[in-house]
């Protein structure tokens, strides 16, 4: 009686095909549930202008006689800065500045990075070397500004190089 039962409990299970086509294909997602059917590139996302905090006098002044700024992301202009706060949560400070001209600008100072350790919500800073890069000159109400920033640091000091925000007020 039992091997009856095994026998039985065999031939029903089968082996799993149905015919020569085999088991159908899984319906894909319903796109008007699930999104479009084809993946769709996003836009861009688009930079807006910094918002300019009026220069002191003197760097007005040089700003008017051709000299060339950079406006960070407070809003601060500058004309070869000692610091910059080139993200939300990057400041590079004690700047030395080894070039600054229509070709670009170049300098050197300390990154204050997070750790993210063990999140970056609630992690410390470190410090850390970094060197700064500043082009595309761009004229704005008749002064002319760096459009473009970039912050270098070892790749030992963090996973990735840090964003900037540095633009041209305009």
């Amino acid at each position: 009686m039992a091997r009856w039962l095994i026998l039985c409990a065999i031939a029903l299970s089968g082996c799993g095909v149905l015919d020569e086509a085999g088991p159908a294909a899984p319906k894909p997602p319903d796109p008007a549930v699930y999104g479009p059917s084809k993946a769709v590139k996003p836009a861009d996302p688009t930079l807006t202008a910094t918002r300019m905090v009026e220069p002191p006098p003197a760097v007005g002044r040089a700003l008017d006689d051709g000299a060339i700024g950079v406006v960070d992301l407070s809003g601060t202009v500058g004309i070869e800065p000692p610091s910059l706060d080139t993200a939300e949560d990057l400041t590079l400070s004690g700047v030395h500045w080894t070039s600054w001209g229509a070709g670009g600008a170049a300098g050197a100072g300390t990154l204050r990075i997070l750790t993210c350790q063990p999140t970056c919500a609630s992690s410390g800073t470190k410090d850390v070397p970094a060197r700064i890069e500043l082009s595309g000159v761009k004229s704005c109400s008749g002064r002319r500004y760096f459009s473009r920033g970039r912050v270098l640091i070892d790749p030992a000091d963090a996973a990735s190089e840090p964003v900037t925000y540095l633009r041209a007020p305009c």
